[in-house]
């Protein structure tokens, strides 16, 4: 009697990150990434290819948790970049980029999320300080992780250090596929808001493209109006900058309604600390609101949020010390100002039908008719969009103690 395959029994659409845990453990070619009918990445298994070895329902993991470090041994800090025009080009404080630059000088490589020339968001290898700025500013979409696993491997089995920044499931999903094997690996996890499709920004740049001509970048946090109120601003093809106000920004209203974002984001398994990536990061909502902070001058120019959840790794901390101004915090400080980090955002019931609309209905009638502000959003545009910088800085400043 033939015997019977067992195939793995991975995710469903509902609790599936992509994090592409499953693919990179997958020594047959069996498993893959591809877009589901939201456009969202989801694993698929080759049956004629799988042998049932089911070493990627091992290494998945929302359905095998990564250990997290000890409470006891973390520490919370505020930074900013000594150099103005890397802060400026960050979407915070850039302290991303003196810790990627610290393990580029070191002959180590970094990873984080990137456009490609067609606005598609993925994880890219750099070992170039050069290549830097490909990685820097927050993309707000999923990022495909199909092509990067194999290429950290390499590196990683070379000896070189590898920084991998990301999601919090995405820092999971790594932390399962190498995290036991190689020591020269440093995980960077985010405080996470949640991803919209890829389908979806896809959409939108087909639609403001329309407007403006091909758009081939968007800085989701541009801080010509300062860090807390920061613009959406797309770059064309032929150089030109435009700011997204009105309808134009559309594709940032409905991700603070959260309607557009990836089912498990409502129910994220990866929140809270500590975690179990070596550092997180995020930017330092609220600081000086409860506790005094010294340094007001620098509030609109981003601050940087490190809670470091591995004792080890303050000696990155601490070699990229020259690149950075850092004060220590607490814990509870930094919570206060990003609840994301620790609880789950609420599933709206129109989140049902959005992805829905976003396959029936046209870009315009999309983003120009669907997703709509709400009154008390409209007036918070317009001090964002319209008020001078001068006057924002002083209103802000003043809630500072």
């Amino acid at each position: 009697m033939e015997k019977i395959k067992l195939l793995p029994t991975l995710c469903d659409d509902s609790t599936c990150t992509g994090c592409g845990a499953c693919v990179g453990s997958c020594a047959h070619g069996a498993l893959s990434l591809q877009s589901n009918s939201e456009g969202y990445y989801r694993q698929v298994v080759d049956a004629d290819r799988c042998v049932a070895c089911l070493l990627c329902e091992k290494r998945c993991p929302v359905l095998n948790p990564p250990v997290r470090f000890n409470e006891a041994d973390m520490r919370t800090f505020a930074a900013w970049n000594r150099d103005e025009a890397v802060r400026k080009d960050s979407s915070s404080g850039g302290v991303f980029s003196a810790l990627a630059s610290e393990i580029l000088s070191q002959g180590g490589c970094v990873v984080g999320a990137a456009y490609n020339e067609d606005m598609v968001v993925s994880h890219k290898l750099i070992d170039s300080v050069s290549d830097l700025p490909r990685l820097r500013l927050s993309k707000y979409a999923q990022s495909y992780m199909g092509e990067v696993l194999p290429e950290m491997r390499r590196r990683l089995e070379e000896g070189r250090t590898v920084l991998f920044t990301g999601t919090p499931c995405q820092v999971a999903g790594i932390r399962n596929l190498f995290g036991k094997r190689f020591k020269n690996l440093i995980c960077a996890d985010l405080i996470c808001h949640g991803v919209p499709s890829p389908k979806l920004l896809a959409k939108y740049r087909t639609w403001i493209s329309g407007k403006f001509g091909e758009v081939k970048t968007i800085n989701f946090r541009d801080k010509q109006k300062g860090w807390y109120d920061n613009l959406r601003v797309v770059y064309t093809a032929n150089g030109e900058s435009h700011v997204m106000r009105g309808k134009n920004d559309a594709y940032w209203v409905a991700y603070s309604h959260d309607e557009c974002l990836m089912e498990s984001c409502y129910k994220c398994k990866f929140q809270g600390f500590p975690r179990c990536s070596d550092i997180t990061l995020a930017d330092f909502w609220r600081i000086g609101h409860s506790v005094p902070f010294g340094h007001k001058d620098e509030i609109e120019k981003g601050i940087s949020l490190i809670v470091v959840n591995n004792p080890d790794c303050m000696s990155l901390i601490e070699a990229a010390n020259s690149n950075l101004c850092i004060e220590e915090r607490t814990i509870a400080e930094a919570i206060r100002g990003n609840l994301s980090g620790v609880q789950s955002h609420y599933r709206p019931a129109s989140r049902s039908e959005f992805y829905r609309k976003v396959d029936e209905q046209s870009a315009s009638e999309l983003f120009e008719k669907t997703i709509r502000p709400t009154g008390r959003e409209r007036l918070i545009k317009l001090f964002r969009e319209y008020f001078p910088f001068w006057l924002i800085k002083g209103i802000r400043l003043n809630k500072q103690k």
